[in-house]
């Protein structure tokens, strides 16, 4: 804006009215200047009036709070202070560009932080289309013990922009040696309903699912009615605590973040204190080192630590759920098996600062109520401490539990340990269905990466449940990856109570190049050996893959399988062979989806969230490209199922335009997808055949028409389309029999022609001759 325009006007100070004199009787004229001004190398966005008279500058007091100036320093200068008096305050006024830079220490200035480098929170509209899916794995066997088996995991999906209605089942067949016939079987497993609010980040099921928990709670599975607070429903907003760094650009500066040496954010900042949210997402403690350069070429930099936990809530976020309903038994054996008492659970956790959360827990059901509080906080660099109490009264009897934790990692070294304990009886919804109440759970562990010395780790676990004996293990391994593709790993563990148990690992594996890799270990688990080798060979763009594996154990005698896998555009597929002794057998997989939508049935791999049936207009053959990677070409309808879509999230589905015909016109080439999860959405690209010709025009006088001549094409208002050079016309919306006008100022003539469509070309027309 340093050229800007600017207005002048006359203008009069309060204490000089139009017709007062000086006492020397010269008249006091000031000027209104509408200047462009610099503040600290800022540009302001806006003309900021001044006030000029006798050669100095005014600035009132509104326009210099505008500016930046604070209003204690504004109350300690004077209303009738130039500019130039202003202490600490340099100025450089060119009139010639009607402009002004102003540099001020930020003591006597006001300016907001700039916030750089933080992530963005863009929020996402998601929808669905109604269709239908069935997932299915199936799975057969067959021994040479003249045993059979067929079995399959079967999922049928009903959704729309509601919701989704899903229904899943459990199916087997077998024949056993020895007995008669078939024994077949069918359990469902889960009944649900799902319907979200995306704005607001909740979401409702009604049916079976599993309540939500704490670290220090456990989870039942339970059929009857959930609502919860759903992150994922905005994938890009950051729920963690992002660490920040603070600092003060004296000019408007060049920021660069560099953490443990490697470069996370490169921006820009103005003038003024600045926030940059740039930190990494990755747990533990890191170095970071802020570098700043600003307009004149200096160079700053701070270095600090930081601390970054993924387990926090950011500041002022609540997690939460609640659920009701009937306890699920013998889930996977039994279809309809519900607890006889109703029960309730609730579950939040609340970011009260960046480096406290608190959470609480509360469930109980006929003759039990359980509950309690946590917290989670980050101290400083040194880790995240991890605390919480709970009391229960069952039948009765009240008990209590607590649990401590701390993790901390910092840089090649990591450490941790929890410790969760019982105090009296404590119980809750869980024991009253079979599940022994925890009386004391202990684990630690220490590890350290040492370069090329490899990684070392500790650790220790203990585990005790009422009425069950207790359970100490104590490990160590070492792992190291070598040149050429080489790594090996080593590891021992040890039961601390019965010396014989005790079990030790080592294992190397080799990468061949070209996806095949080989690999072999050898185990002695309490007095035995078990060596294995095997070498594998991964699939890759649709091809083969294989695997065979060899095994000799003390006591089972010698294994040996192999089996081959491959990828196809509509299942995946999977078949082996293994024999043991004088046991063999074989068998084979496929799994993938089947949908009905968007007026079509497909075949696909299995689909796990969202998914799209693009449409093109009927026109088959069209490829289509999802994340600008071809997804297939669309089929005899025009169709084409993309699977793999990230519900929730942006997914730019596309048609690659190059290998359209000449003669097509295609709306839109990219679409913008983001489906609701478990669900698919129809997207229409809208393709028309265009009936156009190229047509070479002569005129009257036997010479091509001159270039820029309008053409009008069947009595039409408006201009088809303008002459070329050569006398050639591009014209589009042709009919079988067409009239055209060339008008201009050196020529008027008219022609009639035919015209009949070619697939996939747009034909070249004439000499025609256009006559007066």
């Amino acid at each position: 804006m340093g050229n800007a325009v600017t207005a002048t006007a006359q203008a009069f100070p309060p204490a000089l009215a139009p017709t007062e004199q000086k006492p020397d009787s010269v008249t006091v004229v000031a000027n209104t200047v509408f200047l462009s001004v610099k503040l600290n190398g800022n540009q302001d966005a806006d003309l900021v009036p001044f006030t000029e008279r006798d050669g100095e500058l005014y600035l009132s007091r509104e326009s210099a709070t505008q500016l930046g100036f604070s209003a204690d320093f504004l109350n300690s200068v004077a209303a009738t202070t130039p500019l130039s008096k202003y202490p600490d305050v340099k100025i450089d006024y060119n009139r010639g560009l009607q402009s002004i830079n102003m540099t001020a220490p930020f003591s006597v200035l006001s300016l907001s932080t700039a916030v750089v480098g933080a992530p963005s929170e863009a929020r996402t509209v998601a929808s669905a289309s109604p269709g239908l899916m069935l997932n299915y794995d199936l799975y057969s066997s067959y021994t040479n013990q003249n045993d059979a088996n067929l079995s399959g995991f079967l999922q049928l999906r009903a959704f729309n922009n509601f919701g989704v209605l899903s229904d899943s089942y459990l199916v087997s067949e077998q024949r056993l040696h020895g007995q008669p016939g078939w024994q077949r079987s069918a359990v469902r497993l889960d009944t649900t309903l799902e319907h979200s609010l995306q704005d607001k980040e909740v979401t409702f099921r009604l049916g079976d699912t599993v309540t939500n928990g704490l670290s220090w709670t456990r989870q039942t599975r339970l059929g009857g009615f959930q609502i919860s607070r759903n992150f994922a429903l905005q994938p890009y907003q950051n729920t963690t605590p992002l660490p920040a760094y603070f600092g003060q650009a004296t000019l408007p500066s060049a920021v660069q973040l560099y953490v443990n040496g490697i470069q996370q954010y490169n921006g820009n900042v103005p003038a003024g204190p600045f926030e940059l949210n740039a930190m990494p997402t990755v747990n533990g403690a890191g170095q970071a080192q802020v570098v700043l350069v600003d307009a004149l070429g200096r160079r700053t930099s701070v270095d600090f630590s930081y601390y970054n936990a993924s387990k926090l809530l950011r500041k002022g976020l609540t997690d939460w759920s609640f659920e009701t309903g009937y306890v699920r038994q013998n889930y996977g054996i039994q279809s309809f098996d519900y607890g006889h008492d109703p029960m309730v659970s609730g579950t939040i956790r609340h970011g009260f600062t960046n480096w406290f959360t608190g959470e609480g827990h509360v469930e109980g059901s006929k003759g039990v109520v359980s509950g309690g509080l946590g917290a989670s906080a980050n101290v400083g660099t040194l880790g995240v401490v991890s605390a919480s109490w709970a009391q229960s009264k069952a039948l009765g009897v009240k008990g209590g539990q607590y649990s401590l934790g701390y993790q901390v990692q910092r840089g090649p070294f990591n450490a941790g340990f929890n410790t969760q304990r019982s105090v009296g009886s404590f119980n809750d919804v869980a024991s009253l269905y079979g599940g022994s109440p925890v009386v004391r759970n202990d684990s630690a562990y220490v590890g350290f990466s040492a370069g090329r010395l490899g990684n070392f780790s500790l650790n220790y676990a203990l585990l005790q449940q009422a009425d069950q004996p207790r359970y100490r293990y104590g490990g160590a391994s070492w792992s190291r990856t070598f040149d050429h593709g080489i790594s090996v790993s080593l590891s021992a563990n040890q039961n601390l109570d019965v010396r014989s148990d005790r079990t030790i690992y080592l294992s190397v594996n080799f990468s061949l190049g070209k996806n095949v890799s080989a690999y072999t270990s050898a185990v002695r688990a309490q007095g035995s050996d078990t060596y294995t080798a095997g070498a594998s060979h991964s699939a890759s763009n649709g091809g083969w893959g294989w695997s065979v594996q060899a095994q000799k154990a003390d006591q089972q005698g010698a294994t040996a399988n192999g089996q081959v896998n491959k990828q196809f555009q509509y299942l995946d597929f999977g078949a082996g062979i293994s024999s043991a002794g004088a046991n063999q057998y074989g068998y084979a997989s496929a799994s993938g989806s089947l949908v009905m939508m968007g007026g079509g049935v497909f075949a696909t791999r299995r689909i796990y969230d969202g998914f799209a049936v693009v449409s093109t207009d009927g026109v088959p053959g069209v490829p289509i490209k999802n994340q600008n990677r071809v997804v297939g070409d669309t089929n005899g309808s025009g169709l084409l199922l993309v699977p793999s879509l990230q519900s929730y999230q942006h997914n730019k589905i596309s048609v690659d335009p190059t290998n359209l015909p000449v003669n097509m016109r295609i709306g839109r080439v990219n679409a913008d997808v983001v489906p609701r999860y478990g669900s698919g959405v129809n997207v229409k690209f809208t393709l028309e055949t265009v009936h156009a010709a190229s047509l070479i025009l002569h005129g009257p006088d036997g010479k091509v028409v001159p270039m820029g001549e309008q053409a009008f094409l069947n009595h039409g208002k408006e201009p088809a389309g303008w002459v070329g050079y050569d006398g050639r016309l591009y014209l589009e919306g042709l009919k079988e029999n067409n009239y055209l006008s060339i008008q201009g100022e050196d020529i008027n003539c008219t022609l009639r022609f035919p015209y009949k469509a070619k697939a996939d070309t747009v034909p070249e027309m004439g000499p025609l001759l256009c006559k007066p």
